[in-house]
């Protein structure tokens, strides 16, 4: 099996290592583009660049991963690429040396001015929940925006600090508890992060009110990590890719999150943001989109046609029960591939197979039914019957 990374993480930091494994990044992936084979910055710089000959400015470039990849596309002119810290940005110039429209500088966006209407695409990549000054930054980047500019936002927006309520925490660890017996979370407080970095998440939560105040947002996709950012902190890189069981126990945790984030029983702690300066008509581009990577072609056939285990119960709530929705079949899905020998990256997701295993279901409750198909792995099982006790109503 070919094991692929995101592209435009292969140069990655991150605040905290859960987006270190490839099940996670696909799982933000499809969050963000509907296919876990295609990253956000590619689909979404394909939809939203403006023109032919586009100017861009970076907005916390760190040590440059992004416009590096934003520089070979030909639609892009220029690019400034910008952080408050000095000594990222000199290894992000070190790294970018002989690329020759690219330039690169210091900005502190708590205080210091942009240019004035200089750019067509403005892109702020996990650096506004860092910012103490939004005021001051949202009208720096609305100065710097051209009339039909637009702005990409990925971001962290949660609680402040890190703040989240006694619901997450408990919902977190009771999923950890399947996955590794014993171990639990805490909440950080206020003083452990301010001591930790001041800067952190110092007013992440009036991010997207602040842009939908500035700005018109044209897109927005809420990516999730509510959960798992804190669950897999410290054990995101224990859980191989390569090894069946291991990348199941990821995806399962992937699908119980987006479906606590999509039914509203959590929020979204990141958000991908597309917007516009108000009374502008610009409008999302039709430019093709780059081939997938080879490695998305590496599918298997859909899991729902194995047989699984099956168990002669009869039939709860008197034959009255729900047909198992998309949920309950992608997680009986993730379910039954933990079981194989090797996987394949994809798999696909056959309608029929799907309409076979409603009707093989009939009258059974959905989360009673794929426990029952799903292999005898206790942590499996027990992630199962969480996501059961988790569900919205």
């Amino acid at each position: 099996m070919t094991v692929w990374n995101d592209a435009h993480f292969t140069e990655r930091l991150v605040h905290s290592n859960w987006m270190a494994n490839t099940a996670v990044l696909m799982y933000l992936n499809e969050r963000a583009t509907g296919d876990p084979a295609r990253d956000w910055l590619t689909v979404w710089g394909h939809r939203w660049f403006v023109g032919g000959h586009a100017r861009v400015l970076v907005l916390g470039c760190g040590e440059g991963w992004l416009e590096r990849t934003v520089a070979t596309w030909p639609f892009v002119a220029h690019i400034d690429a910008v952080d408050f810290a000095a000594d990222a940005v000199e290894r992000a110039r070190e790294l970018g040396r002989g690329i020759g429209n690219i330039d690169y500088g210091v900005v502190d966006l708590n205080r210091d001015e942009l240019p004035r209407d200089a750019y067509d695409v403005v892109i702020a990549h996990s650096v506004l929940h860092h910012v103490a000054n939004l005021e001051h930054a949202y009208a720096q980047i609305e100065r710097a925006m051209r009339a039909d500019a637009t702005l990409l936002i990925n971001e962290y927006v949660g609680p402040n600090r890190f703040q989240f309520s006694d619901g997450v925490l408990a919902i977190m660890n009771a999923l950890l508890q399947c996955v590794r017996p014993g171990a639990s979370r805490v909440r950080p407080s206020v003083e452990e992060m301010i001591a930790n970095d001041p800067t952190e998440a110092v007013r992440s939560e009036e991010i997207v009110g602040f842009t939908e105040r500035t700005f018109e947002v044209c897109e927005r996709r809420d990516l999730g990590g509510t959960i798992l950012q804190h669950l897999l902190y410290e054990i995101a890189e224990e859980l191989r890719f390569e090894v069946p069981r291991e990348r199941a126990l990821v995806e399962l945790l992937c699908a119980i999150e987006a479906m606590l984030v999509d039914g509203g029983r959590i929020g979204s702690d990141f958000t991908l943001l597309a917007a516009r300066k108000k009374g502008s008509r610009v409008a999302p581009s039709k430019r093709a989109l780059p081939p997938r990577t080879e490695a998305a072609n590496d599918i298997e056939r859909d899991p729902l046609w194995r047989n699984g285990r099956r168990t002669s119960r009869p039939p709860s709530h008197g034959g009255r029960g729900r047909p198992p929705s998309s949920t309950h079949l992608r997680l009986l899905r993730v379910a039954l591939l933990s079981a194989q020998a090797h996987r394949a990256n994809l798999f696909h997701e056959s309608n029929l197979a799907a309409f076979l295993e409603r009707f093989r279901a009939r009258g059974r409750d959905p989360w009673e039914w794929i426990i029952d198909r799903a292999p005898d792995d206790p942590a499996i099982r027990c992630l199962l019957r969480t996501a059961a006790t988790l569900a919205p109503a």
